[in-house]
């Protein structure tokens, strides 16, 4: 009986192994093992997503001269990405209490007298997967930009790096462009002045657009 217990436990790592990360990026993986600290993992990171010159991607993608975009300087947001939905992302709190987790995402904003062009990028290290989205907001057809704080129930790996996600809570900042319908979500880091300064600017032309 004890052979056949071990048989199914070890089938059973091994399922949760292929499931969750068979395709993990391998410093993803090395990361939420344990292997790697949260300071390497956030340099690793860095370092990828500077490495595929999304400002230009972004620019090419909209067919845009930043030239004709002098409304307002071009802005970025970038944070890790949770989602409730998707409990193939791996979370792990840092020494230094920030929560990780093995999807990044990036926001492009550029400005033109009409519109605001997102492009938004977003990367999962389980499967290496990547989806991009691209939209153009006319400042007069958005009805609010906000920034919330939000909470998500997410997984996260153990301390130890073995054994089952447990459930948890992470706390996280969006910035939202709501337009009738929709909402456009990015994440964002907390705490940073230079960007809330830059959201504050943003939100006063809006507000100038809007008196048109």
């Amino acid at each position: 009986m004890t052979i056949f217990y071990l048989i199914l436990l070890g089938g059973l790592g091994f399922f949760l192994w292929k499931k969750y990360f068979s395709k993990m990026d391998s410093a993803a993986l090395k990361y939420f093992a344990g292997l790697m600290s949260a300071e390497k993992y956030d340099a690793y990171v860095k370092g990828l997503i500077e490495s595929k010159n999304l400002r230009q991607v972004a620019l090419s993608k909209f067919n845009l001269d930043e030239s004709e975009l002098k409304e307002l300087p071009p802005f970025c947001l970038s944070d890790y990405y949770f989602d409730e939905k998707d409990q193939m992302i791996a979370v792990k709190k840092g020494k230094d209490g920030k929560d990780r987790s093995s999807a990044y995402q990036v926001s492009w904003f550029f400005f033109s007298a009409d519109q605001i062009c997102v492009y938004q990028y977003t990367l999962n290290f389980n499967t290496n997967g990547q989806k991009e989205f691209t939209q153009e907001y006319y400042w007069k057809d958005i009805n609010s930009i906000t920034t919330l704080d939000e909470t998500k129930t997410v997984y996260e790996q153990p301390k130890s790096g073995k054994g089952f996600p447990v459930a948890k809570v992470v706390n996280i900042k969006l910035l939202t462009l709501t337009v009738a319908g929709d909402k456009c979500n990015c994440f964002m880091p907390k705490n940073d002045d230079s960007i809330d300064k830059a959201i504050r600017g943003i939100k006063a032309k809006h507000a100038e657009k809007k008196k048109g």
